[in-house]
């Protein structure tokens, strides 16, 4: 039987169907590749912060190679007339302490003056004028240390070694302190082992599980993937370094875990399981609905029809079909009901989609309006605008160590104290996590200035608890000043730039404090 119910059935569990694949896809065309990108630029990033790691380490050793190179006591040994030099300046325990493998002295040809170092094979300390003997355990490395300075200018210049293992050294030529005072008379290469404990040492710096692997032989034609994903819980990233000799290379590999991925991937899965609940639960209740609200009156109506045109003589509606007929015009006053919600359903969508639903201020799309459309304004009108971003001092430590909900607690009271300090003086929104944003429009500099320390004092006063910064023992806010000045317009995303690097300069200072934009520091027309 084609009744309206089974047709009505048959289309929204059809669209239920439709609506559940278009999750799919989305997830599959959209959400899963938005996140491998994500992902991906993670990695990058903690890679780089790895590779800055080593490339600070490569400075230190250059630096320190630089200071024994340009030192009267090695130009003076070299020159033989230091021959206790030696037994003074080099001990086991030095270079224990220092981490160094080994010292090498060359002369200008690059034949090996003196070495020096601790051989990590046999923990013993060996020191020769040549590396054979106690030091031939050092002949490779100063094989390549030669070959290195024979195509080196004067100068210091840091390099890794892949073999024998991987190594990082820096070489110096020798002068005297005063550059002025004698020619260079050879050269001191510093070599130090990147060894597990320098591996621990860079995991303890970057918190990152890396390694470092030779390439002695790289095949051109065989390029491993950058990135692999090992399995659900970890990454590999890896990226090849120049190193000596030529047509060698260093790996460098860390192992990262999918912490992000994993959390928004069943985020994800969670959202789209609820959706789908949610889709057969409003499907249920509108087919019953349905049922009651159309169907039922209309077969009643069907019924009560076949049976008056079984009846002969005049047909008259009965009382009970006038009132199944003020049903219907109850349906159509429900419906007016349904549309007047849907309005006020509509401004709350409204309200909610300028304010942050969390601390109430403006959320961050409407502060992007806001601004573009004050720009335009006070350029036209030749009138200044401050643009004030504030950050909440340490406040991922608060949330780890007080949780989620007083950290929202924490934000609200902040949103609440800003907006009694600054009445309707000025646009408060929340533009990021822990980070607020004030515009005040037709101010002087001076007194966007007064505003951001009455801000800063106000939230310093509030004297919320946050033992854990090692700002106070309370919560403080840092933040950025930057002012639109109509006789050098810029752009709105210029102007937040400035008062973000602000901000990053009174993090720097010290953190409860404010960033000072230059102009600020101008003279302005007092508003």
């Amino acid at each position: 039987m084609h009744s309206l119910r089974v047709r009505f059935l048959v289309s929204i569990s059809l669209v239920a169907v439709l609506a559940l694949l278009a999750l799919l896809l989305i997830a599959r065309l959209l959400i899963y590749p938005n996140l491998i990108s994500q992902e991906n630029v993670y990695a990058n990033q903690e890679l780089d912060r790895v590779q800055s790691t080593l490339q600070g380490h490569l400075d230190s050793l250059g630096g320190v190679t630089r200071d024994w190179a340009n030192w009267d006591a090695s130009y003076d040994f070299m020159l033989g007339r230091r021959p206790d030099y030696t037994v003074e300046n080099f001990s086991q325990e030095m270079f224990e302490d220092t981490r160094h493998l080994m010292m090498v002295y060359l002369d200008l040809q690059g034949n090996p003056v003196w070495i020096a170092g601790h051989n990590p094979q046999t923990n013993q300390y060996s020191t020769c004028s040549t590396p054979a003997g106690d030091c031939g355990w050092t002949a490779a490395t100063v094989s390549v240390i030669q070959a290195h300075v024979r195509g080196q200018h004067e100068g210091l210049d840091r390099w890794l070694l892949s073999t024998p293992s991987p190594m990082m050294a820096a070489t110096s030529s020798i002068l005297p302190t005063d550059p002025q005072a004698g020619p260079t008379v050879g050269w001191l290469t510093i070599v130090r082992d990147m060894d597990a404990d320098w591996l621990a040492s860079v995991r303890a710096q970057t918190g990152i599980d890396i390694a470092v692997e030779p390439r002695l032989h790289p095949a051109p034609n065989l390029q491993l993937p950058a990135l692999m994903r090992v399995d659900r819980d970890r990454l590999m990233i890896s990226r090849q370094l120049t190193a000596v000799p030529d047509n060698t290379l260093l790996e460098l590999r860390a192992m990262l875990p999918r912490r992000d991925f994993a959390a928004n991937w069943q985020t994800f899965h969670f959202a789209m399981f609820w959706t789908a609940a949610l889709l057969v639960v409003v499907l249920t209740v509108v087919l019953l609905l349905l049922e009651r609200i159309v169907l039922s009156p209309t077969r009643r109506l069907a019924l009560f029809t076949r049976e008056q045109c079984q009846q002969t003589g005049p047909v008259e509606l009965p009382v009970s079909l006038i009132a199944r007929r003020d049903e219907i015009g109850s349906l159509a006053r429900q419906f007016q009901q349904l549309l007047r919600q849907q309005q006020a359903q509509t401004e709350s969508l409204k309200r909610l989609s300028r304010h942050d639903h969390l601390t109430g201020p403006y959320n961050r799309r409407y502060l992007d309006e806001q601004l573009h459309h004050l720009i335009t304004r006070a350029q036209r009108d030749h009138v200044s605008l401050g643009v004030i971003t504030l950050d909440i001092d340490h406040f991922k430590a608060y949330n780890d160590h007080y949780g989620h909900p007083a950290g929202d607690y924490c934000l609200q009271q902040v949103a609440r104290t800003m907006k009694h300090c600054l009445g309707n003086e000025g646009i408060i929104a929340r533009s990021g996590g822990e980070e607020f944003t004030v515009l005040l429009t037709n101010c002087a500099p001076k007194r966007i200035r007064m505003h951001a320390e009455r801000l800063r004092a106000a939230i310093d006063n509030l004297a919320l608890g946050h033992e854990y910064s090692p700002t106070a023992d309370h919560v403080t806010i840092s933040s950025g000043i930057a002012v639109f000045d109509p006789c050098h317009p810029c752009s709105a995303e210029e102007l937040v730039q400035r008062a973000d690097r602000m901000l990053y300069r009174a993090k720097l200072a010290g953190r409860n404090r404010m960033g000072d934009d230059e102009q600020v520091r101008a003279t302005g027309p007092e508003a």
